[in-house]
């Protein structure tokens, strides 16, 4: 029983890469508002994250936790709110991955790895790519120029690093943390699935 985890870098085609590694192995994809679906499943009164990009740039973003704990003092309930939530995420990460987990998958979420990090079957994979390659392919994609796709790769670059850092204190950029750490832009998508599919 394989499951996959797939943290991808904006504009190496990850998401691609998950959707047709799951069709090819016939298991279900879990990407992250699947995950937020799972979740309410698991704890219908679990609050505050139904929008998962609004969270992550929560969470990664600038509001950090010592702006938080400030806010706090002065008595906004919010404040309170966002912390308890930051307290819980870890937890509820793991809990709804490894629900996920249970039977094979591809879950395509950036810190789905760090949740997993002892599952006995998993397979966690970085796809990623040079800056200038995923932004060349992200303005491609999105039909946008090249320094508003750089500003996007280089935004989300930095908010999936501190929503790792935040939630599992890992650094993302380690190679250790994966069993396959593929470059996007020197193999074809159908070669990597190919790899990926062979590796479960």
């Amino acid at each position: 029983m394989t499951v996959w985890t797939i943290s991808a870098a904006l504009g190496a085609g990850g998401r691609e890469v998950a959707e047709e590694l799951a069709a090819g192995a016939g298991v279900p994809l879990y990407d992250r508002h699947e995950l937020a679906r799972l979740l309410h499943e698991l704890d219908p009164e679990v609050s505050g994250i139904d929008d998962v990009n609004a969270l992550e740039e929560r969470v990664g973003g600038r509001l950090n936790a010592f702006a938080l704990s400030a806010a706090l003092m002065a008595g906004a309930g919010d404040a309170f709110h966002e912390l308890q939530l930051r307290r819980t995420l870890p937890e509820l990460g793991r809990t709804v991955l490894h629900e996920a987990a249970r039977s094979p998958a591809v879950i395509f979420a950036p810190a789905a790895f760090a949740a997993l990090r002892d599952h006995p079957a998993a397979v966690h994979v970085r796809v990623t790519a040079p800056f200038d390659w995923r932004a060349a392919a992200y303005a491609r994609d999105e039909l946008v120029d090249h320094a508003a796709a750089e500003r996007a790769v280089r935004h989300d670059d930095h908010g999936k690093r501190a929503w790792v850092r935040t939630l599992y204190g890992l650094d993302l950029s380690d190679p250790t943390l994966f069993t396959v750490v593929a470059d996007a832009s020197r193999l074809p998508r159908e070669r990597l699935v190919e790899m990926l599919s062979a590796a479960g």
